[in-house]
């Protein structure tokens, strides 16, 4: 359960939209320490370098004034960490020159030109292993990242070899800079958390009123509140809400009306008739006007029931089943009904009765018997229907939902259908947004299936 709520935070827009700014916030700050150390580095570097030559000037003029037995002192009081002090009798092998260091040297320490001052300054990548290794002090760390090293020689003759190093200590993810990451992405968290239920809160209102306005449930206008951008989408709703109400009940008024009307004519022609010589035209008109009468009927009586606007309630769906199924056995047809799990739903119960009636009645007319099945599912719940009569054809299995379509004319005059009873269910079903299809049986029969969304 935890994965699965887990997937639906993720899923939504706080959630995504939260990660992404963590992220960033994280990113900026590995890029923050990262461009730090560089500059820190460059810092040291150019610190270093300006350090050491100081220093060398230092120790060489203390050296040139000093006994030769006392060198050995000063270079040990002059080493440290980033610089490498010796004295040899011959110089190293020399690399590239720094003719710029060599200069500011000679200059700081007056060096004629018969002593030789060798300064070869390098990066990082190319460096050559000098001075070797034995030459090193095993107190010292190896070296790495060599900014200066050469030679100078003394007055003596001896050559003071040294070595120049990058301080190479880089900052730590101390205790105090991850509490303060971890305070600042838990203030920046909660403050979009805020954020974001301020806005989506609209949008998950404006969610649940489409599904009710999809069902056919009369929904309250909703509050315009939140950013503008929300506000305009809400506002937008709304009216769309107030002119589907608008057309829906145009359309059912007048189309009441117009059944209302012809049914006027429709008698007046009937009584006409009653004065024709008998015969097989006058039988003929009689059950085309009788018929009309039929369709005329059942159109004004749905156009009056969807006017009505049913309210929604909770349903227990397997006693609605069970009271069908009951219903049409007590009248001789065999309707057998599969132990229903228990389903509540939510919804008209008068239309989804009438719908589901519509359906068992079909099957029963044309199939002989049915068979019922009530399935519960994590987002709808099916009712399937299956008769054992001989099926529909392929090409016609969306046509009978048409109104007014039957298959078999002469048996339906004889029954009194006028074809809008598969109609008049998925139209009910459509309005508790839901669907309604048909489908051949692979044993034989038809097989009717209700999706009803939880």
């Amino acid at each position: 359960m935890g994965i699965k709520r887990l997937r639906y935070w993720l899923g939504s827009l706080a959630g995504q939209v939260i990660l992404v700014a963590l992220f960033a916030l994280v990113l900026i700050q590995l890029v923050g320490v990262q461009i730090y150390r560089v500059e820190r580095e460059e810092a040291l570097g150019l610190v270093n370098s300006r350090f050491t030559l100081q220093r060398l000037i230092a120790v060489t003029r203390l050296l040139n004034q000093s006994p030769p037995g006392l060198h050995q002192e000063i270079l040990r009081a002059s080493r440290s960490e980033t610089l490498l002090l010796t004295i040899d009798g011959t110089p190293p092998s020399a690399g590239e020159r720094s003719g710029n260091f060599e200069r500011i040297v000679r200059n700081k320490l007056g060096y004629p030109a018969a002593l030789d001052i060798h300064i070869s300054a390098e990066t990082r990548d190319g460096r050559p292993d000098w001075p070797p290794r034995e030459q090193r002090p095993h107190r010292h760390p190896p070296r790495h990242d060599i900014r200066l090293y050469g030679t100078i020689e003394l007055a003596d003759g001896r050559w003071l070899i040294f070595t120049s190093l990058v301080d190479r200590e880089t900052p730590e993810w101390s205790a105090k800079a991850i509490l303060s990451l971890t305070l600042l992405a838990a203030l920046l968290a909660g403050l979009m958390i805020w954020l974001l239920q301020r806005t989506t809160r609209p949008l998950k209102e404006l969610s649940r009123q489409a599904e009710r306005l999809g069902r056919g449930d009369k929904a309250e206008p909703i509050a315009e509140t939140g950013p503008r951008e929300i506000r305009e989408t809400l506002s937008a709703f709304n009216r769309m809400q107030d002119r589907l109400d608008r057309f829906v009940s145009d359309r059912t008024r007048m189309l009441a009306a117009i059944s209302h009307d012809l049914r006027t004519p429709i008698t007046t022609l009937l009584l006409r008739s009653e004065f024709l010589p008998e015969g097989e035209d006058k039988q003929k008109l009689q059950d085309g006007l009788r018929q009309m009468e039929q369709m005329l009927n059942a159109t004004l009586q749905f156009a009056r029931e969807d006017g009505l606007a049913e309210p929604v309630r909770d349903l227990d769906v397997p006693s609605l089943l069970e009271s069908l199924c009951d219903d049409l056995q007590d009248n001789g047809h065999g309707v057998s009904l599969e132990e229903p799990p228990p389903i509540i739903y939510r919804c008209r119960p008068t239309a989804l009765r009438r719908a589901l009636q519509n359906l068992l009645e079909n099957g029963v007319k044309y199939g002989g018997r049915v068979e019922v099945r009530l399935l519960d599912g994590e987002d709808a719940i099916r009712i399937l229907v299956r008769d054992f009569g001989p099926g529909i054809p392929e090409e016609q299995l969306e046509e009978v939902f048409k109104p007014f379509i039957r298959l078999d004319s002469a048996r339906n005059l004889e029954d009194g259908s006028v074809g809008l009873g598969l109609a008049i269910a998925r139209t009910l079903i459509h309005q508790h947004g839901g669907e309604l299809s048909l489908a051949n049986h692979a044993r034989g029969g038809l097989l009717a299936t209700v999706i009803l969304p939880r």
